[in-house]
């Protein structure tokens, strides 16, 4: 019997301010309060005039001017603790995560009450993908201010990027505990509970998110998966629909919604859906292969053939569009071509392909 290889993409990951914003970097508190100019209490003019000159380069986003003046205070002055802190976001902005970390943990060492600087390096490290690092960053800011629930949020995005679910989950408490409705630390924690197969548990997380913030199209194709996640086809597609209500382009949404039509046998509503996706996203591999699966179960296997010569053409390394496309070769009567296939697949990873490998459509005796 074969196996049909489709996929239904849940973007259970995260919702990352950074992300939310189209993955613009951020510099957060990189515009200085200008009251702070003139009044830091230098007693040399010059250094005092230079450190003003860094914070109007940071501000205007000048980075390297930023570390030069930063620098140059420092060097006359290395007792400021907030010519250390202005270089570390000055560095972040030019991307020099050790120049950055290291600004930052010399102004904490300095003055042990900067939650601040804590957060930015966590926020330095987890954008350079050094999670466990961040983690332990964030939760240092969350330890030294108690109330501020971004901290302990932070924490658990940081922890679930490391694979740390459990300390994800329990990072994503204390931030809901600090901030009752926050309705992105239901939804991330819910994300952490799918990892762990806990898919109630994530359903309530879910329902809870989209109840403080009803407009959170990825909370409801979120909810969608972990209803996927228990074959509840019928309310896998309710909470999809409800996400494309939120986001006509989310492109993604209309591929889950696809797979959950396609596991209920609406086969032509599951193809609309997979062509949709590809109208908002061209490039989007799995949806050309989902479409291959939908021609395969209704015997289009020419159509199925080319959807799959799409995917891998845009991922050449999508075995479970080899495996496809080998199953549309077989009933086309190219044993060769699908032996091929799975033998590509088979090397890419694929234990599905195993199967064919060893079967006897690849026998010695075909």
């Amino acid at each position: 019997m074969m196996k049909i290889i489709t996929f239904c993409i849940s973007l259970f990951l995260l919702t990352l301010t950074s992300l939310a914003q189209e993955d613009k970097k951020v510099i957060e508190g990189g515009e200085v309060d200008k009251s702070t100019m003139d009044s830091l209490g230098l007693t040399d003019p010059v250094v005092q005039r230079k450190y003003n000159e860094g914070v109007k380069m940071l501000t205007s986003k000048n980075y390297q001017q930023a570390v030069n003046a930063f620098t140059e205070v420092i060097s006359r002055d290395n007792t400021y603790t907030n010519a250390y802190y202005n270089r570390g976001k000055a560095h972040r902005g030019l991307g020099n995560t050790d120049e950055a970390v290291a600004d930052f943990e010399k102004t904490v060492a300095m003055n042990p009450t900067n939650h601040e600087a804590s957060y930015l390096k966590g926020q330095t490290l987890m954008e350079a993908g050094r999670y466990d690092e961040a983690a332990i960053a964030f939760k240092q800011a969350a330890t030294t201010n108690t109330s501020k629930e971004t901290y302990a949020y932070y924490q658990g995005v940081a922890e679930f990027q490391a694979g740390n679910y459990e300390a994800a989950v329990k990072a994503f408490d204390e931030a809901i505990r600090r901030k009752a409705d926050y309705a992105y630390a239901y939804n991330d924690r819910g994300s952490a509970k799918m990892q762990m197969e806990d898919y109630d548990g994530a359903i309530r997380d879910y329902q809870n998110a989209i109840k403080y913030d009803n407009y959170l199209a990825f909370a409801y194709n979120n909810l969608g998966s972990a209803y996927k996640a228990k074959e509840d086809w019928a309310n896998a597609e309710k909470y999809y629909t409800e996400a494309l209500k939120r986001d006509p382009k989310y492109y993604v949404a209309y591929n889950n919604r696809g797979s959950a039509k396609y596991a209920q046998g609406k086969y032509q509503e599951a193809l609309s859906d997979y062509s949709k996706a590809l109208e908002i996203n061209p490039k989007y591999a799995l949806a050309y292969n989902n479409k291959a699966s939908v021609y395969i179960q209704t015997k289009n296997y020419e159509e199925a053939v080319k959807n799959c010569d799409k995917a891998i053409e845009i991922n050449p390394e999508f075995m479970e569009a080899f495996v496809n496309r080998g199953i549309a070769k077989e009933m086309l009567k190219d044993l060769d071509g699908a032996c091929a296939d799975w033998q590509d697949a088979f090397i890419l990873g694929s234990e599905n392909a195993e199967n064919y490998v060893n079967g006897p459509a690849c026998s010695n005796d075909n």
